[in-house]
């Protein structure tokens, strides 16, 4: 476990986690703007969810910035639970963020491996357990991680409440399912992530001294 946790280290110390981070924004946000662009009929915000945007020629588009902006986040995330200081948080309460952002971001990308297509009804079953426990585990984690932002004195009330008014927007579209709130949602996690990575590129953590 400890080699593990070296080889993670070693790899942080050359790219930043935060750039992992951004890189993940950017390409998710770029692949959802084109296949809004490809998109086989009209897209409205208020009337289309977001899946939808996996269906038809161009839904590889999509399905791709899912899975590559997933994959690519994990190291984002691997830095995130890193800079915690374990003087002032909990280290389980870190270890749990850790590994539930993880378990969310591995159904996310199954979320673009099996695309929203209701005419095969197991593949539609599967792209919405997926999306659920995704949808789930992202509320969980943002609440921990905000919950452990305030208990750490390197960031500001303002990030960590910045992450639980996201994770009450996950909450609200758990309950709801409106696509509005899908994207509201979505614009909130993506902001959440860029905020976080510019302040971890900014602060220049975790500061990982490797032997």
């Amino acid at each position: 476990m400890k080699q593990s946790n070296n080889s993670i280290d070693k790899f942080l110390s050359i790219i930043p986690g935060g750039l992992f981070g951004l890189l993940s924004c950017a390409i998710v946000l770029f692949c959802d703007f084109i296949s809004i662009f490809l998109f086989h009929k009209e897209y409205s915000f208020l009337n289309n969810m977001i899946s939808e945007l996996g269906r038809g020629s161009y839904g590889f588009v999509f399905s791709m910035g899912l899975i590559i902006s997933g994959i690519i986040s994990v190291p984002y995330y691997l830095a995130l639970g890193r800079t915690f200081n374990d003087d002032t948080v909990n280290k389980k309460l870190k270890k749990l963020a850790i590994i539930i952002s993880l378990i969310s971001i591995i159904t996310f990308v199954f979320v673009g491996i099996f695309p929203s297509l209701e005419e095969n009804y197991i593949i539609y079953f599967t792209h919405g357990t997926f999306a659920f426990i995704s949808l789930a585990t992202g509320m969980i984690y943002l609440i921990v991680f905000s919950y452990l932002m305030l208990k750490d004195e390197k960031y500001s009330k303002i990030q960590a409440y910045h992450g639980f008014i996201v994770a009450g927007a996950y909450i609200i579209f758990l309950f709801t399912w409106i696509p509005i709130i899908e994207w509201i949602i979505t614009f909130g996690l993506i902001s959440w992530i860029s905020r976080n990575s510019v302040f971890m590129i900014h602060k220049k953590i975790p500061k990982l001294e490797l032997l």
